[in-house]
């Protein structure tokens, strides 16, 4: 076993084999699991609530207000930085399963010259 393939067991990405029968050995988390789902729903809901603060902030100050240029930048980073995550987790959603993105009676164009 090399290097990358003990790393990727340690990992978690690959399951590691049974030495003895060749067999796809299954891990039980013991102690501290992580609660991903939990930590982020968390997060945003922070994010939220400052957002409304900041926004309720932003209404009660002039239109002619003069902001630096690194606050700007900061609130345009994180809609970026959000927008990013949303549209990933909705293509992780709404990926159809690869039998159904390609029909069996589709035409091959593997070769576009026709010759063979």
């Amino acid at each position: 076993m090399n290097e990358i393939e003990r790393m990727q067991q340690l990992a978690g990405i690959v399951q590691p084999l049974d030495e003895d029968t060749g067999e796809e050995v299954s891990k039980t988390v013991m102690g501290h699991t992580d609660d991903e789902v939990h930590m982020m729903k968390k997060q945003l809901f922070q994010m939220g609530t400052y957002c409304v603060e900041l926004y309720k902030m932003l209404g009660n100050m002039p239109e002619d207000s003069d902001f630096p240029h690194w606050l700007q930048a900061k609130i345009i980073k994180a809609d970026e930085y959000v927008g990013a995550v949303k549209h990933y987790l909705e293509n992780e959603i709404n990926v159809p399963d690869e039998s159904a993105m390609v029909s069996p009676d589709a035409q091959d164009y593997s070769d576009p010259s026709g010759v063979s």
